[in-house]
């Protein structure tokens, strides 16, 4: 009698797994729509800036900036997708924004404010800033060709924005007196598909990028992924704005403290929007995956490498990045119903660490996901930035 309840159990777990990840997982048709966003700084802790009573070390702040100075990133990604599965094929279209930030400045800053410099000794300090945003239309089409699974993304991206500047630099020394004085300049170039001043209509080009991936159950267990995203035709931005920027002032920490920040001079302005024929593309990336399930699609874990290439193909070999990335995880599914995934990654040069969790009815799915973010991996663990995702999935 024992032995016949427990095959029983055994049929009906397995019945039910079977129909729980074929049912709860292929929608006929699905409409999703979600972001993924992030904030983070690469020095200073969140949870210190936030504190009712803000007390900073600006020693202890020059001694641990890294020898690269500090930098602020940022980034948002939000989408919308509609899917149709037709068993042998899947068909999807997404619709989504994308922007991305990063601003930096010279560790020289923070020595001078936290260790001072000596009489007439001039402290040259430089900025940087990069920032892009697309709008773009991605066709997704899935099909099976024998044990492979393969899926063709042709993207039409229009560039909305880029924005650039390395040329930013500040001065300051002291002099005799107990003053010092302080000079800061800077052009910073902002091509765009709209005239900033001066009239205009929208004006942009649209660009084209192949994506794609290739899978391949290896054995059982282990299925092999490798993914790739390839420029094609650059997108183009019309306008070309300059914003200069200029400051020379000369005080004492006497004046400052009094509120009197002393004799200043400082203008800031941009001309018309100039017509500009700037090419740019989205990142150009390759990677590997390997998906390992060694009790079953209970519990699954992932690990990849893969190769980045931000602005590729361009004559602006100021914004040219080359990075690495990788991505470990382990995920807990229950029945497809339930599903909980651990993650780190190096993503276009952040360190993150994720926890995400989703619940899926079939008809109604939530995805929900926190992390913690920064350019550097220590401070990536101790609150140097956080980012989440979000996502609602609604079909049949």
């Amino acid at each position: 009698m024992k032995r016949i309840i427990s095959l029983c159990f055994i049929l009906i777990s397995l019945f039910s797994s079977a129909f729980a990840y074929n049912w709860f997982d292929d929608r006929y048709f699905e409409l999703s729509v979600g972001s993924k966003f992030g904030l983070s700084n690469n020095s200073m802790q969140i949870g210190d800036i936030l504190k009712k009573d803000l007390v900073i070390d600006l020693r202890k702040l020059a001694d641990e900036m890294p020898k690269n100075g500090w930098s602020l990133n940022s980034y948002v990604v939000p989408e919308v997708s509609l899917k149709l599965n037709l068993r042998k094929v899947e068909i999807g279209l997404t619709t989504g924004t994308e922007i991305w930030s990063e601003a930096g400045i010279s560790k020289d800053l923070f020595d001078y404010i936290g260790k001072g410099n000596s009489l007439y000794q001039t402290v040259s300090i430089s900025q940087n800033i990069n920032a892009d945003a697309f709008a773009y239309e991605e066709i997704s089409v899935r099909f099976n060709i024998r044990d492979f699974k393969i899926v063709v993304k042709p993207t039409f991206f229009m560039p909305v924005m880029h924005a650039g500047s390395s040329n930013g630099t500040l001065r300051m020394n002291n002099l005799s007196d107990g003053s010092f004085n302080i000079d800061y300049s800077s052009d910073i170039e902002l091509y765009s598909a709209f005239a900033v001043s001066g009239g205009g209509g929208f004006k942009g080009g649209l660009g084209f990028d192949l994506g794609g991936s290739v899978s391949y159950p290896l054995f059982d267990f282990l299925t092999l992924t490798g993914n790739i995203r390839m420029p094609i035709v650059p997108g183009h931005l019309k306008y070309k704005t300059v914003q200069t920027t200029s400051l020379h002032f000369n005080t004492t920490v006497d004046k400052i403290i009094n509120g009197n920040i002393g004799d200043q001079n400082f203008s800031s302005s941009h001309g018309d929007s100039q017509s500009a024929d700037y090419m740019i593309n989205r990142p150009m990336k390759f990677s590997a995956f390997a998906d390992f399930t060694p009790f079953g699609n209970w519990v699954v874990f992932t690990g990849g490498l893969g190769l980045g290439f931000r602005h590729p193909f361009t004559d602006d070999k100021d914004s040219f990045e080359f990075f690495g990335e990788y991505y470990l995880a382990a995920s807990l599914r229950l029945l497809n119903i339930l599903k909980l995934t651990l993650s780190t990654e190096y993503y276009e040069k952040l360190f993150i660490h994720q926890l995400s969790f989703s619940a899926n009815a079939r008809i109604i799915e939530l995805v929900l996901g926190i992390n913690a973010q920064a350019a550097g991996f220590l401070k990536s663990c101790s609150g140097g930035g956080v980012g989440g995702l979000f996502a609602i999935k609604l079909g049949y």
